[in-house]
């Protein structure tokens, strides 16, 4: 079973957005037992949404389609597909009673525009709304074949809400296939070849297997670990992955910082949570990209207390009033310094030069971090990172978010 993506709105092709739908449903789509047969983008034009489909149905047996089921003069997707259906548009009761209830809530009257979401192509089947916007799936007969298409609001929490509850059951069904399933160990402060080392003798046991593959794949701030398994459904696939995903993580021990879509940062916040301590931050070298990372996710507001952002170690002092005995500038002193401005448990100082800074005094890479914790516990550690800005910056933030998450352990 083929199955073509195809997402809708200009944010997409002026590069002002990702793609995330694509992304999620591309990855869905293989635990169905199908095959991606074409990812497409296209404006909010609606004779270039028709040849979208054109193109696409010529090479799917299923088109997901998403975006461009709004209220607005651009949202046109569902008068495209009725036309690539041949039929009109049909207004459906049900729905407007919807959108009279969601703008009751929002305590305001509906905008003639709006109705136009209770608009649905005549012999589509409603997809319930997760929010204002219903999805529908409309069948109709290609020269020599059907083909099906199911169309969802471009809202990430209702793409795929919807996706998951009548989408992608539907290509199970239609599929009759093998399912695939991919979970991700996310691995920081070790090397590919250390990995390799650990897990070397589960690798050989899956060498001969043929449902489950093991790879790697390196990035700036971490390495991957991808189990890949096959089985005749979602669940099966699933529950051979984790099986072997599980015995990866015993091995790797606490070097496994996250497990799939969960990220450092998102564990790091929860641990401070579950602690109970709440953290402040200065950094120079990573311009921000620290105290960023830690004020991601639903609960971020509760642990962290604050941040400072200096051009270098010298401004953040001016800033903290933060000296050492002797006189220098060490991140202990600007830990210290930034907990005790903030009011926070933990104070987090991270300092160094990235290349292009005006640094004399220490060679560009050089990065180096301090904790100081509750009762006066402090850490400090200093590395040097190869690499250009980006590089030096993004592994900077990994490197003590895991030295972190070792010290919350």
């Amino acid at each position: 079973m083929r199955v073509a993506i195809c997402s809708v709105g200009a944010e997409l092709l002026s590069g002002e957005i990702a793609d995330s739908n694509a992304k999620w449903m591309a990855r869905r789509i293989t635990e169905t037992g199908c095959t991606t047969a074409a990812l497409l983008a296209v404006g909010d034009d609606r004779a270039e949404i028709i040849r979208a489909l054109e193109w696409l149905a010529d090479r799917a047996d299923v088109i997901v389609v998403g975006g461009g089921l709004g209220p607005t003069s651009d949202d046109l997707t569902r008068d495209a597909v009725a036309d690539f259906a041949g039929v009109g548009l049909q207004r459906h009761d049900e729905l407007v009673a919807h959108l009279t209830e969601v703008y009751e809530r929002l305590d305001r009257p509906i905008p003639p525009d709006a109705l136009a979401q209770a608009d649905i192509p005549i012999g589509a089947t409603i997809h319930s709304p997760l929010g204002s916007a219903a999805g529908f799936v409309v069948d109709m007969e290609r020269p020599g074949r059907p083909v099906r298409v199911h169309v969802l609001p471009g809202v990430p929490w209702e793409y795929q809400g919807i996706a998951e509850r009548d989408v992608l059951p539907d290509l199970v069904r239609r599929s009759g296939g093998v399912a695939q399933v991919t979970r991700t160990l996310h691995v920081a402060g070790a090397g590919e070849s250390w990995i390799d080392n650990e897990l070397r003798g589960l690798t050989n046991r899956l060498a001969t297997a043929a449902d489950v593959e093991l790879a790697f794949l390196a990035r700036t701030d971490e390495v991957q670990v991808r189990i890949t398994a096959t089985g005749p459904d979602p669940s099966a696939a699933r529950e051979r992955a984790t099986a072997v995903l599980e015995a990866a993580a015993e091995r790797l021990g606490d070097a496994v910082t996250s497990v799939d879509e969960h990220r450092l940062e998102d564990l790091v916040v929860e641990l401070l949570r579950a602690r109970g301590h709440s953290i402040a931050v200065v950094e120079t070298v990573t311009a921000g990209r620290l105290c960023a990372a830690l004020s991601t996710g639903p609960v971020a507001s509760e642990v962290l207390r604050g941040g400072l952002i200096a051009r270098d170690a010298g401004c953040a002092r001016h800033q903290l009033g933060a000296t050492d005995p002797d006189g220098g500038v060490p991140t202990t002193a600007l830990a210290s310094a930034v907990r005790e401005r903030f009011g926070a448990d933990i104070g987090l100082a991270l300092t160094g030069v990235a290349p292009g800074d005006p640094a004399p005094e220490a060679e560009p890479g050089t990065v180096a971090w301090a904790i100081v914790g509750p009762g006066e516990s402090r850490y400090r550690e200093q590395t040097h990172i190869v690499g250009d800005r980006a590089i030096v910056q993004s592994r900077s933030v990994a490197l003590v978010l895991e030295s972190l998450r070792h010290r919350l352990r």
